[in-house]
């Protein structure tokens, strides 16, 4: 029987070197090779198990330390109700010590020959006729490139590596394009292993589907089926081809011609790889990932998970699971293939995700499914993940409640799938996502997604450097469409104290793709019909369209913000209602916003204050006011974009707007940040915001907490 724990001991050990015929209860193996730990995860559970015996209950907390090495899972870790602890009594899963236990999803390939020069080939077992599918290949734990073309430029992945579209072709501008001339160098052997990469219609829409034929002599591409698209009751928004869409191709060997680079024959089942250094020597690992899942937590209590590396499994298409809500565009279609979770969780309560490193999972790195209850993910390193870091979602009856998401460090998720983001939840519930930092992603850092039955607190994040890639997106995201019932009640998130800055997207412009310009990428976008949310003591700076854009929605309450250097400071308006016929009873349901105590601070003379736009009445705004304005190029300060359709309507003046009752106790004057120059807003105790009113941002408290559960940050940080 295992003893009590002790400091820097546990009950049970699992180790690369173990032995699942032994005890466990040993951390190395004894000399005579009698004991020693198991050698793997499953057998740790079973013993865990057995220890509660027939009372089905532990008498004291359990803890199995798994030592560093690397563990390939046969399959994954299932924990349940029988795996459970209690308040009392927790069962923990941990490193031990200071070592790194690395979990994979991947299954490792030898036997290498050669094939073309420096290019190598392996056959995969088990996967001829395209039964085993993957977009990742991992040497010595690093993601390697798949081939493609163009190529990118790594120092400038965003902008470079792009083909064009001419013009839509063929009948099904969903899926027939004919590209520009001398695009490709060469016509290939098999076509059908190749997918393409593309962003359609406006070019805010991404998808990647596998190639059906290709007629090099008309320059025409015809995929398998159509990509990204809304799917709703008397609105189906199918996403077309248009001129000067981007996109590359994948997984074509006469593309592979870069060291680093691979692709895979699904028909024959051959990998082909040219090593980053040439050859290959015995100790160098090649892995492609074979497993969706490596822990799975089912109806299960009090248990942890800590210390752990989770990487190396499957990727998908951008879809969420079977059974959930509010999942927006991106929910199931037949035929397209669920990403998959690293660590999932669901109908779990009061378990807890901390200290893990999720490194470049090819789906989700975190999926809280259904009634999670007082879960906490927390402390963690989400770094290239395929898809999103942390998922919350389920419906309407049973959905995440009251889960803590904090302290972890995200960065650079959303490496195969790009609509996706830091934190994404759903129809959920009571939650509180703080103290997170997040930055380098396509989409969204927090997107709350369309969950108009459940109030989240958003608060105490710095995000940096998100919505880099898609375009009609923000920072923090959010959006209340469903139903179109304008009496529908509709709850509001808490949304205070984040730090947001540089969100510029990117847009095709004389044949390239160029950051910022005008392209919907905002700060804070509380988007389609989104209600009764506190906005509040939140700090954006340069965001390419806008600060605050409240969509469609009413009863906003934006107070006590300070937006820097965006186009315009603060953008409401309804566009959808007007366009669209799934949302015809939402006319006029946009109104009462309240617009108090914010500092808005331009340095371009032609910078808004206010755009309110589409669908304008005096009942858009109940009150705005006590507000500190400032243009410090301009001649004449302060002016609205106000009142007609378009995207532009009719310009005022400060002063006209005021005349109509608006403003009337707000300022023109510099708010006296103490050093803008250096992105510190701080305010200087004469400032005019604090007369007004204005409550000090303690900016100290914003991002991932230095004490207790810190995460870590990117390498060069």
């Amino acid at each position: 029987m295992p003893t009590q724990t002790q400091d820097g001991a546990a009950d049970l050990y699992v180790a690369p070197n173990g032995d699942d015929r032994w005890t466990g209860t040993l951390s190395d193996p004894a000399p005579d090779r009698a004991d020693g730990p198991f050698a793997t995860l499953r057998r740790a559970r079973d013993v865990v198990r057995a220890l509660k015996g027939e009372s089905g209950r532990l008498r004291r907390p359990i803890t199995v330390m798994v030592r560093g090495g690397k563990y390939f899972l046969e399959e994954p870790l299932l924990l349940g109700p029988e795996d459970s602890g209690t308040r009392e009594c927790p069962v923990t899963w941990s490193a031990y010590a200071d070592e790194k236990p690395v979990i994979s999803g991947g299954r490792a390939v030898r036997s290498w020959k050669p094939y073309r020069g420096a290019i190598l080939q392996a056959d995969l077992p088990g996967s001829r006729g395209g039964k085993w599918q993957f977009r990742q290949l991992f040497f010595s734990g690093k993601r390697m490139t798949r081939a493609r073309w163009p190529k990118a430029d790594p120092t400038d992945p965003i902008c470079s590596g792009w083909a064009f579209v001419e013009e839509p072709a063929g009948e099904d501008h969903r899926t027939t394009f004919r590209y520009k001339p001398d695009t490709f160098r060469h016509p290939w052997a098999k076509p059908t292993e190749i997918e393409v990469v593309y962003w359609a219609a406006s070019g805010g829409w991404n998808s990647r589907v596998p190639l059906k034929a290709v007629d090099y002599e008309n320059r025409v591409m015809t995929l398998v089926h159509g990509g990204w698209q809304f799917d709703m009751p008397g609105w189906c928004h199918s996403v077309f081809f248009q001129k000067d869409n981007r996109f590359y191709i994948e997984n074509a060997l006469e593309e592979l011609d870069q060291p680093g680079e691979w692709c895979f024959d699904s028909e024959e089942g051959t990998i082909y790889f040219w090593p980053p250094g040439g050859s290959l020597r015995k100790s160098d690992e090649v892995v492609v990932p074979a497993l969706d899942c490596l822990v799975d937590l089912t109806n299960t209590e009090w248990v942890m998970i800590s210390g752990l590396t989770f990487t190396e499994t499957l990727d998908g298409d951008n879809v969420h699971r079977e059974g959930v809500e509010g999942a927006g565009g991106m929910h199931p279609r037949p035929g397209w293939r669920y990403c998959g979770d690293a660590v999932h969780l669901k109908g779990a309560s009061c378990c807890r995700i901390t200290g893990n490193h999720f490194d470049a999972v090819g789906g989700n790195g975190v999926y809280l499914e259904g009634d999670c209850l007082r879960n906490t993910v927390e402390g963690n390193e989400f770094s290239e993940a395929g898809a999103n870091a942390v998922c919350l979602l389920g419906t309407r009856l049973k959905h995440p409640v009251f889960n803590r998401v904090r302290d972890n460090s995200i960065h650079d998720c959303g490496a195969i799938n790009k609509f996706t983001a830091g934190v994404f939840s759903g129809m959920s519930d009571g939650n509180v996502i703080s103290h997170n930092r997040i930055e380098h992603l396509p989409h969204h850092a927090i997107n709350l997604s369309n969950s108009p039955f459940g109030r989240n607190i958003v608060e105490y994040n710095e995000m940096r450097s998100v919505a880099e890639v898609v375009n009609d997106s923000g920072a923090i995201n959010c959006w209340m469409e469903e139903p179109p019932d304008p009496d529908a009640q509709r709850c509001g998130h808490v949304i205070r104290f984040n730090y947001i800055a540089d969100i510029r997207g990117c847009v095709v412009r004389d044949g390239k793709v160029v950051r910022g310009g005008d392209v919907y990428s905002c700060g804070m976008y509380l988007d389609n019909y989104t209600s009764n949310c506190l906005v509040y003591g939140n700090v954006i700076v340069r965001a390419a369209f806008g600060g605050i854009l409240v969509h469609a929605g009413k009863n906003n309450l934006i107070e006590n913000n300070v937006i820097v250097d965006c186009p315009a400071g603060i953008r409401v308006y309804d566009v959808v209602s007007v366009a669209f016929p799934f949302w015809k009873p939402m006319a006029g349901f946009m109104r009462n916003h309240h617009i108090l105590r914010n500092i808005i601070y331009q340095t371009a003379d032609d910078s808004l204050l206010f755009a309110f736009t589409h669908e304008w009445t005096d009942r858009v705004i109940a009150q705005s006011d006590q507000n500190v304005f400032w243009q410090a190029g301009a001649a004449e300060r302060g002016y609205a974009l106000q009142r007609g359709g378009g995207d532009r309507g009719s310009t005022i003046r400060l002063a006209q707007w005021q005349m109509e009752g608006y403003d009337l106790e707000s300022v023109c004057a510099d708010p006296l940040f103490v050093d803008p120059t250096r992105d510190d807003y701080r305010l200087k105790p004469d400032s005019p915001a604090l007369k007004l009113g204005f409550q000090a941002i303690d900016m100290s408290k914003i991002g991932i907490r230095k004490t207790g559960t810190a995460g870590r940050h990117r390498k060069e940080d």
